[in-house]
Parts: C-alpha cells; sequence; structure tokens
C-alpha cells in the first residue's frame, strides 16, 4: 500500500509482506496486531495504543512512533531506521535481534523490557527510562544517555563505550558487568569520589 492516507488497524489483524508508506495511522487504538516480514516507510504511527504489538522481521524507516503506547509488546529481527521515538512507551516489551538506528527516542520508556542481542546505535535517548530492565549484552554505541535513568537495570555485558553517559542516572552499584572505555571509567569514579590519576 503506497502513497499519503489512512489505513486502519483492526484487533487482531494480520499484516504479512506488507509494504506501507506515508499512511497516518495516528491515534488508533487496537490490541493483538501482529506484522510480520514487511516494510513501513513514513507511517504516522504517533499516539497509537496497540496493546501485545507482534513486529516479527520489520522494517521501520522514518516512522512517527512519538507517544505512541506498546506496553507488552514482541519485537523480533526489527529494525528502526531514523525513526521518532519520543515518548514512546515500550514498557515490559521483549526486545530480541533488534537495531534502534539514528532514532530521536527522548524520554522514551522501556522499563522493565527485556532485550538481547540489541543495538541502539547514534541514538538520542536523552532522559529515557530503562529502570528495572534487562540490558545484558545490549550495545549503545555513539548514543546520547544524559539523564536516562537507568536503576535497577540489569547491566551485565551491556556496551556503553563511544556513548555520552554524562549524567547517567543510575547507582553504581547497578553498573556491575558493564563495559565502559577509559574516558567514562574516570567519570564513572569521580561520582565515587576517586581521583583517577595517569
Amino acid at each position: 500500500m503506497d502513497g499519503a492516507s489512512g489505513h486502519r488497524l483492526a484487533d487482531e489483524a494480520e499484516y504479512q509482506s506488507m509494504t506501507l508508506s506515508e499512511a497516518d495511522c495516528s491515534g488508533q487504538t487496537a490490541a493483538m496486531v501482529t506484522v510480520y516480514r514487511s516494510t513501513w516507510s513514513k507511517v504516522n504511527l504517533a499516539r497509537t495504543r496497540l496493546a501485545r504489538l507482534d513486529l516479527n522481521e520489520v522494517v521501520l524507516e522514518a516512522c512517527d512512533l512519538a507517544n505512541a503506547a506498546w506496553e507488552k509488546a514482541r519485537l523480533s529481527k526489527v529494525r528502526l531506521e531514523g525513526c521518532r521515538l519520543t515518548g514512546l512507551n515500550l514498557g515490559q516489551a521483549l526486545v530480541r535481534n533488534t537495531v534502534f538506528r539514528a532514532c530521536e527516542g527522548p524520554l522514551a520508556n522501556f522499563r522493565s523490557a527485556s532485550f538481547k542481542q540489541v543495538r541502539f546505535v547514534e541514538c538520542n535517548l536523552r532522559g529515557a527510562d530503562f529502570q528495572q530492565a534487562d540490558l545484558r549484552g545490549v550495545v549503545f554505541q555513539g548514543c546520547e544517555l544524559g539523564e536516562a535513568q537507568l536503576s535497577f537495570a540489569n547491566l551485565a555485558g551491556a556496551d556503553f563505550r563511544s556513548s555520552e553517559i554524562k549524567d547517567l542516572r543510575v547507582g553504581i552499584e547497578h553498573l556491575k558487568g558493564a563495559i565502559v572505555d577509559p574516558a567514562q571509567a574516570a567519570y564513572l569514579a569521580g561520582l565515587m569520589g576517586l581521583k583517577v590519576m595517569y
């Protein structure tokens, strides 16, 4: 389906091998929607409320997901490129084998979400909420994480190298097992009152 138009998302609908471009789905509410092996480009999904959304082998390009409520969504083998994620709610989501690239996600909510083999690349995640999330092995590459909330998150093997972590909101005790570069280590040491001498 191509061209700027509206598209209705229905309860328990399944969309397979679907190309959707410049459609306006903003503000819609639906439950148990499944999207499989599809590419959606410049689709407006802002303020949608999609309970238990299931995205599998999906590409979202330049889509607007601002203030969408997608709690308990399942994302598997998804690629989000240049999407607007401001205020997106993915609380308690299951996110697997997924890449977020060049996305604007300040104040996005990933609280209590579970991530496995996930990469955030050059994303703005300032003020995002990852509290109590399972971020084991997640890679944050060249991301803005200032004021992001990571309290009580599982950060074992999470890689923050090359990302901006100044003003990151996390207790030092919750950073156990996280991977940081030397400059980041010195910054974190300063928060503990340590002086790093070279």
